[in-house]
């Protein structure tokens, strides 16, 4: 049997596929190998001279089956059996819960933090509205696919289990998104293409393509803040993507076109020239 799980880890290595969809795997194939501990152990039981190793191997199917069981609420319903001492033998193996603690402080944060493109004033940012158009859309869905396969980007809620992220949820009373905090684009600049200010980011400036037009700036339509401002951008978080929420029992997972979060920088334009 665990020769078996072994090639079953490594097979399931080969593709990008989530720990909890693993799980599920794992415990299917663990439930039904098992069932050869309980054949020998009939087989033991059977003859004297055997009875011994025939009980050991009915108590090591029992332990597995138990611990079997757990997985499957766990896995299959995101449910905690009253029974469950998984959390006690997690405590006793010496869990690292500091760390689960500070991922769950993480997910909770709505603050925008992160590098931004030079040093701004927080009083010289000014939020934006904008529109992503469809092929827009299809570029930024690109950069966030290389960002991922990069390893510069991870969309797993901090690696915090279904439990950890409920925690999350119902202390902020959020949703809780699959890339955490908002995440800043590696690279990002603001272009005036024939009085349209478009957005390019990229992995770096050679990749920059368009992933948004500005609508507004502040309370001003964007041609109206050109007219008036110098503007630049300061800041571009990417948002949307999975996230999860709490339903009346349960989490419930929604999928949302990826978006970006835009700040400008400004100052007045300099008369002088």
């Amino acid at each position: 049997m665990l020769t078996f799980l072994d090639i079953l880890n490594r097979l399931l290595g080969y593709f990008n596929i989530q720990d909890k969809a693993k799980g599920k795997a794992f415990t299917i194939v663990a439930f039904v190998a098992n069932f050869y501990l309980l054949y020998a152990a009939i087989q033991g039981l059977r003859f004297p001279g055997y009875r011994i190793q025939g009980a050991l191997f009915l108590a090591g199917f029992l332990v597995l089956e138990y611990f079997i069981v757990l997985n499957f609420f766990y896995y299959y319903t995101d449910k905690q059996l009253k029974f469950d001492i998984s959390p006690k033998i997690e405590k006793a193996l010496g869990g690292n819960q500091a760390q689960i603690k500070a991922a769950e402080n993480q997910l909770a944060q709505t603050t925008m933090s992160g590098p931004a493109s030079g040093l701004f004033q927080d009083d010289k940012l000014l939020p934006t509205a904008v529109l992503v158009s469809p092929t827009q859309q299809t570029n930024l869905e690109a950069l966030v696919e290389r960002l991922v396969q990069q390893g510069n980007l991870a969309a797993n809620y901090s690696g915090l289990d279904e439990r950890a992220i409920a925690r999350v949820a119902q202390k902020t009373h959020q949703p809780v998104a699959a890339l955490g905090t908002l995440v800043e684009l590696p690279f990002f600049e603001l272009r005036d293409e024939s009085g349209q200010l478009t957005v390019y980011a990229g992995v770096n400036s050679l990749s920059a393509v368009p992933v948004a037009t500005v609508q507004r700036v502040g309370l001003l339509p964007a041609k109206a803040a050109q007219n008036e401002y110098q503007l630049a951008a300061a800041h571009v978080y990417l948002t949307g993507g999975e996230s999860k929420q709490m339903g009346r029992r349960t989490l419930i997972t929604r999928h949302e076109p990826y978006s970006v979060t835009v700040q400008l920088a400004y100052r007045a334009h300099d008369t002088n020239k």
